[in-house]
């Protein structure tokens, strides 16, 4: 356990019982426990990505990507979502 033994855990309770008080570590020692399983809570419980909306791109099939399907600009060579290059016969 971190190669602390008995004797230092104790002192350590001392240190601890002499800066805060013995009336304010039960205090803590809760507020440190809600903290951590607020915290293993929240890693557990990921919510998903909300998906991105669509650029809405007036005008003809060419101004979007044919490989994702998202619009990209008049001159774009390359898809910036995907990164795959725009043929111009599409």
């Amino acid at each position: 356990m971190f190669g602390l033994g008995m004797p230092e855990l104790i002192i350590i309770l001392v240190i601890a019982v002499l800066i805060f008080g013995a009336g304010r570590l039960p205090e803590i020692g809760s507020s440190l426990g809600k903290a951590i399983k607020g915290f293993k809570e929240s890693s557990e419980k990921r919510e998903p990505e909300p998906p991105e909306p669509k650029e809405q791109v007036s005008g003809s099939a060419a101004n979007t990507c044919p490989h994702c399907g998202r619009g990209v600009a008049a001159d774009a060579v390359f898809c910036a979502g995907c990164g795959k290059k725009i043929s111009e016969a599409a």
